[in-house]
């Protein structure tokens, strides 16, 4: 599909630039896209030195060192519009940063490594000033790096984080049209995982898109919504549609909102920020327990916490006076708007429940009659 879009290459070194734009530094935060006129800015490659130091290069700086820039290492870039002469790196930042710092630390004379003489540093540093690349000239230019960088990474050996998996396959869904069975084979995802991820991040685009909380979304909050979307209790509190990928009831939703975001009042501490305490949020709504979510909500008792004391203040078994309190509670504070859509199978589940407890009507009867005749 782009093999007629590439194009071999040689390239002076210094011509090249790393992306500030690299697909891998999309996790941490919601961050500005650099202009193609700033990319060789030597503060935006500094930071992008800096990003690309913080994933790892130990790995490909010692294999560099060891055995050479080898033509198996070939990067792609593409040409920066507004810079002639310059290219940018779209697939092998790690690889073309690994060969700079090599490069810088021959000059300055800092390689550190036994074995290796004077004579080869140099012979590597010469070989290097020009290396060939692939040249990317296609039409989807800045966007490129996803592609190239996804298919190489979104199922191999060092995967991409979920979120930046969710990205790269919503821009394929909603961008380039393409069914959701397609792009799943063309990133070797199944359709399931396929699904989860356009799910969940459909559903952090709702939050970014929030009046309210916008600002606030984060994209390592993925995780959090993830969970929330595998959870049936908090996706039915949050009104999930599945036809238009978003959640409907806006207020349980910016309460969520507001569970996950720093909280200014209190020192920026936020109530949820591990998926495991969505389980014990799903517990407290699914079982009634106001209070416990208000205290939760005031910072005053942790998610996990609250289900502990939730669990041990729920009814046992054989106390039939909690168990019908919480049953007709549940059962009454139904909205109706909750019923609309599936009235005749809400009705078909009254039915069940008439039968039962009209049998347990029935049972007690019988112990009345029974201890009235002993009488």
């Amino acid at each position: 599909m782009y093999m007629d879009q590439l194009t071999p290459q040689n390239i002076d070194v210094e011509d090249i630039m790393l992306d500030p734009n690299n697909p891998r530094f999309w996790t941490q935060v919601n961050r500005p896209i650099v202009a193609d006129k700033n990319i060789a800015d030597e503060k935006k490659q500094n930071r992008a030195r800096q990003e690309i130091d913080m994933h790892g290069i130990g790995d490909l700086y010692s294999s560099i060192l060891r055995n050479g820039y080898l033509l198996l290492d070939r990067i792609v870039v593409r040409p920066i519009s507004d810079v002639p002469g310059k290219y940018v790196v779209v697939e092998g930042n790690r690889r073309f940063r690994s060969l700079t710092k090599l490069r810088t630390d021959i000059k300055n004379d800092a390689v550190v490594a036994e074995d290796v003489d004077d004579a080869v540093l140099d012979h590597l540093l010469k070989a290097t000033n020009e290396i060939e690349v692939l040249v990317y000239n296609g039409s989807d230019g800045k966007d490129i790096s996803w592609m190239f960088q996804g298919i190489r990474h979104i199922s191999g050996i060092r995967q991409w984080d979920p979120a930046q998996r969710a990205k790269l396959v919503a821009e394929q869904i909603d961008g380039e049209h393409k069914k959701l069975g397609v792009v799943g084979q063309q990133f070797g995802l199944s359709a399931q995982a396929t699904g989860r991820l356009y799910r969940t991040y459909r559903a952090l685009l709702q939050m970014r898109d929030d009046e309210e909380f916008g600002s606030k979304a984060r994209n390592d909050y993925f995780s959090l919504f993830e969970e929330a979307l595998r959870n049936n209790i908090i996706k039915g509190w949050l009104e999930w549609d599945e036809s238009v990928k978003r959640f409907d009831n806006i207020d349980n939703l910016r309460r969520f909102y507001s569970w996950i975001s720093p909280d200014e009042e209190r020192e920026n501490s936020r109530r949820l920020h591990d998926p495991k305490q969505v389980k014990s949020l799903a517990y407290l709504i699914e079982n009634h327990h106001t209070e416990l979510l208000d205290d939760f909500e005031q910072h005053l008792i942790s998610a996990d916490e609250a289900k502990v004391k939730a669990t041990s203040e729920d009814p046992k078994p054989k106390d039939w006076r909690k168990i019908v309190a919480v049953a007709i509670s549940i059962l009454g504070d139904l909205p109706q708007s909750a019923l609309v859509d599936d009235a005749r199978d809400f009705l078909a589940e009254l039915d069940v429940m008439a039968e039962i407890i009209e049998q347990r009507r029935q049972m007690a009867q019988l112990s009345i009659d029974g201890m009235n005749k002993i009488r």
